[in-house]
């Protein structure tokens, strides 16, 4: 995410722009060092108005009120770029190749004009799922290897999906850290193989009861230690973050709308601060405890859930429900 450079905020600022066209504000090396636009016309000139540092004059309280102003309309927009995404994690289903069709049928029902929708389908389905999707659903292993191909017994590498078109890839999902022993050193080098192949990734954390049931604090510390090794990865171009509270998993108890939007909330600050704001502001954090049609309106009207990835959910009808439910809210 591209940051803001000061001349653009102070210019929408003096301007009274109430949107914004995220692009960095780059200095032209062929222009002279002083350009005239309208927006640099609107500013006071030199003796009328107060340098930044100890300055007390009015245009300088002026120039500051209109930064803070248009920062927080920075915010805002930033906010709004945040394009809903909602993912189906079939993990390990169907039993039988004669019931994919129908669970492809369900999401190619869905409407992706408001809402990028991706699929997990399980290891053996993926490559009869590619090229099945039609209104744009992308397909998404539920893991990869971090050497490529060779001899990895049981194994996928994403030189093999990208064969097969595949831009996506999850990682990090709570079954994975829980069965098969995957820890935060091992996913972060996972995320690091997947872009620098040039995929994108959905990347998952979240607590367990125990750290739940301690309060928020504890919840933290769970995603913070689960974050801190990617922290130098995030990328809202590439990266979507799927929290997870693993006590929801398939479990059909939901967090609290209260519950998920404060965690979300804290997950996005702690970014901010250990990232960057625009990082903060523009990387979309999914939910991930037994979403389903009934919550997903309410969890929907959240500011910082940005999507869902949905379990069981996922191999039913209703799962379109949840797609128009965050596309209609946002």
């Amino acid at each position: 995410m591209a940051k803001l450079g000061l001349a653009t905020l102070v210019a929408a600022g003096y301007q009274g722009a109430s949107a914004f066209e995220i692009a960095a504000a780059r200095p032209n090396l062929r222009q002279s060092p002083v350009a005239r636009t309208p927006a640099a016309d609107a500013l006071p000139p030199p003796d009328q108005g107060a340098s930044f540092a100890g300055a007390s004059a009015p245009g300088a309280f002026h120039l500051a009120g209109a930064v803070t102003a248009t920062a927080a309309m920075v915010a805002a927009t930033l906010r709004r770029a945040r394009k809903p995404v909602v993912g189906g994690n079939w993990k390990c289903n169907p039993e039988s190749m004669s019931k994919l069709d129908g669970l492809v049928a369900n999401i190619n029902a869905c409407d992706t004009s408001k809402c990028d929708v991706y699929v997990c389908p399980s290891p053996l389905h993926v490559a009869y799922c590619a090229d099945k999707f039609t209104n744009g659903a992308e397909v998404t292993p539920q893991n990869c290897n971090f050497k490529g191909c060779g001899a990895f017994t049981g194994e996928m590498a994403v030189e093999q999906m990208k064969d097969l078109k595949i831009e996506w890839c999850l990682i990090g999902h709570s079954e994975r850290r829980e069965y098969f022993k995957e820890d935060d050193e091992l996913l972060a080098t996972k995320l690091k193989y997947i872009l620098d192949a040039g995929m994108k990734c959905v990347f998952c954390i979240g607590e367990k009861l125990p750290e739940r049931e301690k309060g928020l604090e504890a919840t933290m510390a769970v995603c913070i230690s689960q974050l801190e090794q990617i922290k130098g990865l995030l990328d809202p171009a590439k990266v979507v973050i799927a929290y997870e509270p693993v006590w929801a998993i398939g479990t059909g108890v939901t967090a609290t709308a209260q519950q998920a939007q404060e965690t979300h909330a804290e997950i996005r600050k702690w970014i901010a601060e250990n990232v960057s704001p625009e990082c903060a502001e523009g990387i979309r954090i999914q939910y991930g405890g037994s979403a389903n049609a009934k919550n997903a309106p309410e969890l929907s009207a959240c500011p910082d859930i940005d999507g869902f990835l949905v379990g069981g959910a996922s191999l039913k009808p209703e799962f379109v429900d949840i797609v128009a439910a965050i596309s209609a809210a946002k």
